[in-house]
């Protein structure tokens, strides 16, 4: 299969047919971020994820949150996602980290956490509280940066 990487949480299901008005608004968070439009696709792949292989960023209806959830991948915003998409996984495209792997998945939340414009503070911290999850759930211990603290906590 094409699709390398992708968020995977419990998000609305990836088999929810985005409409003209879920694309549109889509389109208005992808160009609040900054992003090149063209590199997206709409109902098309597996779910919401980036190809390494064509250099684009699939979008289905799990772009959506699950608002009944605890979990911060499951709770971000759909600008959230596609940040994590766009600032995370494309920058790294090709490089020696397995796509779908909890250190790619872990870059790509902490790196669109920092690198993408008009994100709310809810979207930052739900990014680094992803990636904190991801080490967390491969039982990789680490020590919170001052920018982690920050975000989460408001310390540092």
């Amino acid at each position: 299969m094409d699709h390398e990487r992708s968020a995977r949480g419990f998000r609305r299901s990836p088999f929810h047919v985005l409409c003209e008005d879920d694309i549109e608004h889509i389109k208005a968070e992808i160009r609040a971020i900054g992003a090149d439009e063209s590199v997206f696709l709409f109902n098309e792949g597996p779910q919401t994820g980036y190809s390494d292989k064509r250099d684009i960023i699939y979008v289905r209806g799990d772009i959506f949150p699950d608002e009944n959830s605890t979990h911060p991948r499951d709770l971000m915003s759909e600008r959230a996602v596609l940040a994590h998409e766009y600032y995370g996984h494309r920058p790294n495209r090709g490089t020696a980290l397995p796509g779908g792997s909890w250190n790619d998945e872990f870059r790509a939340s902490y790196l669109a956490s920092r690198n993408a414009p008009n994100l709310t503070a809810d979207d930052r911290r739900y990014l680094v509280l992803d990636a904190i999850e991801r080490s967390r759930e491969a039982g990789v211990a680490f020590k919170l940066n001052e920018y982690m603290g920050r975000i989460v906590y408001g310390i540092g």
